[in-house]
């Protein structure tokens, strides 16, 4: 792969480009699926992808390709130079420099038998424990991709990223009726003995088979909500977009100007995780990324624009991966939910797109009412309304406990002063 990729490096720069970059991916996978609650299936899969990217004059073209024969890289690189010249010219266009650096992480090669095992143990806890929980679609598979990235300004970088993968959703019925749709998921080095008991799968099922019995609000009230984590996922996502390019670059981040200022209570700390199962260090741009605290103690210590968005707003240039973690704190999930007088018990954030203020209005899927203490009823079409920014203002704990997604590590976070409806 790299003595390829170095070669058609060697065409772009022949074809006339000033600066490029190739990347070739290979991605490996054996999956067992489920479907409906039984094994449906079982598959593997190999897919090889070449991205190239061009600049002349400041212009840049894209183009991928999934056939890597000669003729056919050269028919893609003939189209990039009839298409460069059309591009509009921008001075952040660039490719990254002196990078370099091998990775190998995770399982090298599948364990068939472990995938099986995993498998057969889901569908053995469900039926025993939860059988009015229905697996709509599930999936166990061993991921393994091969990254080869070079570019014009001396980088050369390599991966080879494996894990297991674990997805499900699914729903309840039974006499009462149905639950809403419910999903989880995530990477890991080594399939456990007892998969259930990763990602919130066990949490996911048991709190189904409760859902089939929800009711109505009934009133508008003022009151704390306890995310977890997936819910989390959703409050953490938003903070990234408002500190990476789109956001940046269109001039609505509320955190534009914000580094060193306090965006969030004391108790949220925001680190990149390179560690993670799945988790590769090296970014789509051509860099490795290196450890950061995003936000410490709830200060900002960055934003996060592309190497592109650095340039185009002259800001620093942090490379980041795709793993996030946030610490935990020093409350157990049971004391966050005896400490709520009135409030819910949120799994899932249904609220679109925020405004670009962080105002938004949304349902919270999956959860239950909290009440003087104690998680009581299932909720159904229950809006929440508030603003996400505050929200990470309003954090008042964090648990102890934090579930290993591989990509994320994630705690539940008490957060106050909603309005209920």
């Amino acid at each position: 792969m790299q003595a390829l990729a170095k070669d058609t490096l060697a065409q772009l720069l022949a074809a006339g480009f000033d600066d490029a970059r190739v990347t070739i991916t290979e991605s490996d996978a054996h999956e067992l699926n489920m479907a409906h609650s039984h094994v449906s299936l079982m598959r593997s899969t190999n897919n090889q992808t070449m991205a190239l990217l061009g600049i002349k004059d400041q212009r840049k073209v894209t183009a991928s390709v999934s056939n890597l024969s000669a003729d056919s890289i050269a028919d893609v690189i003939a189209s990039m130079v009839r298409d460069v010249a059309t591009a509009p010219q921008d001075e952040g266009n660039a490719v990254s420099a002196n990078q370099a650096g091998e990775f190998t992480r995770g399982p090298q090669q599948v364990d068939r038998e472990a995938l099986a095992k995993a498998a057969q143990q889901l569908l053995s806890a469900r039926s025993e424990h939860y059988p009015t929980f229905q697996i709509e679609e599930a999936a166990i598979k061993h991921s393994l991709d091969t990254t080869t990235l070079v570019t014009s300004q001396n980088t050369e970088l390599t991966s080879t990223i494996g894990s297991y993968d674990v997805s499900l959703m699914g729903s309840s019925k039974d006499e009462h009726g149905t639950s809403s749709f419910n999903y989880t998921g995530g990477a890991i080095d080594a399939l456990p003995d007892e998969v259930i008991e990763h990602f919130e799968l066990e949490n996911l099922m048991a709190n189904s088979v409760q859902e089939t019995q929800s009711r109505l609000l009934g009133e508008k009230f003022v009151g704390d909500v306890i995310l977890m984590p997936m819910a989390v996922m959703d409050l953490l996502g938003w903070l990234l977009e408002q500190v990476t390019d789109y956001s940046l670059i269109s001039g609505t981040s509320v955190y534009q100007h914000a580094v060193g200022e306090q965006i969030a209570s004391s108790l949220l700390t925001v680190r990149q995780q390179l560690q993670g199962a799945g988790v590769s260090p090296i970014n789509a741009e051509g860099f490795v990324a290196e450890p950061l605290t995003l936000v410490d103690k709830g200060r900002l210590n960055a934003l996060l624009p592309s190497y592109y968005g650095s340039r185009k707003l002259d800001l620093p240039h942090t490379p980041v991966s795709s793993g996030w973690a946030i610490e935990g704190g020093d409350s157990s999930r049971t004391e966050m939910v005896t400490s709520v007088s009135k409030g819910a018990l949120v799994s899932r954030l249904s609220m679109g797109s925020p405004a670009a203020n962080g105002d938004f209005s949304g349902v919270i899927k999956n959860s239950f009412l909290l009440e003087n203490g104690e998680r009581t009823t299932a909720l159904s079409e229950t809006m929440i309304t508030g603003n996400v920014g505050q929200m990470l203002q309003d954090i008042v704990a964090i648990s102890r406990e934090v579930t290993d997604y591989g990509s994320h590590q994630l705690p539940w976070l008490k957060v106050t002063g909603l309005k209920f409806s």
